[in-house]
């Protein structure tokens, strides 16, 4: 408890000092100068806040926030100039037209990965800067709009004033975007980015909350375009093009994504970047800190071994061309976009963690910052229902067919798995085990048949909706969270625990939910043996660990049934032999489960009944040792494993 304590003070207590140092600087200083960088400092703090969800969240490379920075920019001088509405009016608008337009972006965007969806938001932004630049009746065009700032309340705001509204403001995005980053919303955006996939089958649904953040991270870029409309008081639409989509991306990854103290840190470096270049000296001395920066970076990097010997090098050549550069150009502004992709080049390859990654790792060191206690482990009876054994009908396929083209990978099986039992499927490779299991669980829409649960038809299609009806699974190729903790993987499934709305999420109110999903999540990894792992990243576990924590998160879901692809699959003998003791602790609760096994000693430990699968029929159907003697099962499937273990 007093580290968390002292975690809190050390946290919370640079943040209000440094809100506190900016709030003070306008009674020290009067220099106009100053003053206008502190403004924009703070508008851009905002701005690259918003685009830290996209770029650092779901990581994807979004090229249109300059356009929504021009878009929340002309609603709120339009706002004003043609509506007649005052600043606190305009600055509500401006972000709420960004939220609509982001999530309209994001309905046909995020369906693409990657470059795809790069290039799709660039053709956005290119799109509104036409638009703005060509609708000259409403937006003056190239000419210019002209935007009065208007008072408050009857107070007309001068200087100082406007840059400590810019700061409330910042402050208040600071703090709402805090506290939804540090809930569930949080993690399921960090979840989407590692596996869409497994965030459907944990019953987030990918496209609805990346649509959200998208629309998100929008309108903050709205609301920092009115606040840019009233501090410049002149809007131009050459001012949102290309060059400030490159800034704003470099100013996201030097400062560290997923980080608000990265943000601020891009910010700063956005603010200050235009008058580096237009100072030759002073560009001179940043490059020449940068190439010491870089080669301390690549130094230590290969004396670790923690980088290799290209990502080390790659950013002292880019940032050497930089100091060449600024001794030989005369005029560093009219080589702008050089420098800026070098720079990016040398942050993306060299820093893929920003200054702040780099600063948060130093500083926990040097402070002694130890992560926040975790409480005691719910009881699991509280955790996972108890499901009553029956031997009833559970789940009942019935013809179930899929079809790939020509080929029948499952050509109409039927089968009833009953309730507390181990049904093991079992098979040759490409005998449709796998693809069954992707149809059950909504992976796949079936081409024909029906898969019934209770009696009733199981959504077709859809990951998202079946883990809504207490179906969930485990992956044959693992589908971890690999940037997320033990324990923030299990809490990203966690059903029925998360009840508070987003209004009191935002302001802070969700702490005593989180401490009782911490201990319904630590109650799920103290049954698979990871309990002392809680804070380890995933992809930092051991395999063994992170099949046993695939476990562990599809039981977050209090499935009725729990579908488990092979996994065995790779586990070393002690591992394999922890998985039957797991698999059997949790079909003592009372949970169904589908096993997917090769390892036949695991399948005949295990399984009430086994079905067996070869060219997408059922070849036999029974108990493990009455399935083992059946000569089509041994011709199939059975006499090639004793012919591979002979060979071996």
């Amino acid at each position: 408890m007093k580290g968390n304590w002292k975690r809190f003070f050390l946290v919370r207590g640079a943040e209000v000092a440094g809100l506190a140092l900016l709030a003070a600087v306008p009674l020290a200083v009067t220099n106009p100068f100053a003053l206008g960088l502190l403004t924009l400092l703070a508008i851009y703090g905002i701005l690259l806040i918003g685009l830290d969800v996209t770029v650092g969240y779901l990581g994807q490379v979004n090229l249109g926030h300059a356009a929504f920075l021009g878009i929340g920019a002309y609603t709120a001088g339009l706002t004003v100039t043609t509506l007649g509405g005052g600043m606190p009016i305009a600055l509500v608008l401006a972000p709420a037209l960004c939220f609509i337009l982001g999530g309209l972006l994001a309905l046909p965007a995020l369906r693409l990965e990657g470059p795809q969806f790069a290039l799709a938001t660039l053709s956005f932004s290119a799109l509104a800067t036409t638009i703005i630049n060509e609708w000259e009746s409403l937006t003056q065009g190239a000419q210019g709009l002209q935007v009065p700032r208007p008072p408050i309340f009857g107070v007309a705001l001068d200087a100082p004033d406007f840059y400590w509204l810019c700061l409330a403001l910042l402050a208040l995005v600071w703090m709402t975007m805090r506290n939804l980053l540090a809930s569930r919303w949080g993690r399921a955006f960090e979840a989407l980015r590692d596996s869409p996939i497994a965030t459907d089958a944990m019953g987030v649904g990918t496209y609805r909350h990346k649509v959200i953040a998208f629309a998100l991270g929008s309108s903050l870029g709205g609301l920092a375009g009115g606040l840019y409309a009233f501090n410049f008081q002149y809007l131009q639409p050459q001012s949102f093009t290309y060059e400030l989509m490159v800034i704003l991306l470099l100013g996201v990854v030097l400062g560290g994504r997923k980080s608000l103290w990265g943000a601020f840190v891009g910010a700063a470096f956005i603010v200050l970047l235009p008058n580096l270049l237009s100072n030759r000296l002073l560009f001179q001395i940043f490059s020449a800190i940068g190439l010491t920066a870089a080669v301390f970076a690549a130094g230590r990097g290969l004396a670790k071994k923690t980088t290799q010997p290209f990502q080390a090098l790659a950013p002292v050549v880019a940032m050497g061309l930089l100091v060449g550069g600024s001794l030989l150009v005369a005029n560093t502004e009219d080589w702008r976009k050089a420098i800026f992709a070098l720079m990016l080049f040398s942050v993306v390859v060299g820093l893929p963690e920003g200054i702040m990654g780099f600063a948060a790792q130093l500083l926990t060191r040097l402070f002694r910052i130890a992560p926040p206690s975790l409480p005691a482990p719910a009881s699991l009876e509280s955790v996972l229902p108890a499901w009553p054994a029956t031997g009833e009908p559970l789940l009942e396929l019935k013809h179930l067919k899929r079809h790939f083209g020509g080929v029948h990978a499952v050509d109409g099986i039927s089968l009833t798995v009953r309730a507390g039992h181990v049904h093991g499927l079992i098979g040759p490779n490409g005998s449709g085990k796998s693809t069954a299991v992707n149809v059950i669980s909504g992976l796949y829409a079936p081409s024909g048949g029906e898969v019934l649960l209770h009696g009733k038809a199981l959504p077709e299609g859809s990951l998202f909706k079946v883990a809504g009806h207490g179906v969930a699974r485990t992956f044959q190729n693992l589908q971890l969270f690999g940037e997320l903790s033990a324990i923030d993987n299990v809490m990203v499934a966690l059903k029925d625990v998360f009840r508070v709305p987003l209004p009191l999420i935002l302001l802070g109110l969700a702490d005593a939910e989180e401490q009782r999903a911490r201990a319904a999540a630590l109650a799920l990894l103290d049954l698979v043996g990871l309990r002392d792992k809680a804070r380890a990243r995933a992809k930092d576990l051991t395999y063994g660990a992170q099949r046993f924590l695939e476990i562990a998160r599809a039981l977050a879901r209090k499935p009725e049934l729990l579908i488990l692809d092979e996994p065995a699959a790779g586990l070393a003998h002690p591992d394999a032999a922890e998985l039957v003791k797991i698999i059997r602790r949790v079909h003592d609760l009372g949970v169904t489960i589908i096993l997917i096994e090769h390892h036949m000693d695991v399948v005949s430990e295990l399984c009430d009944v086994v079905t067996v699968l070869d060219g997408g029929k059922i070849i036999a159907e029974g108990p493990p040792d009455t399935v083992k003697r059946n000569p089509k099962v041994i011709e199939a499937y059975l006499g090639a494993v004793v012919e591979e273990e002979k060979a071996a």
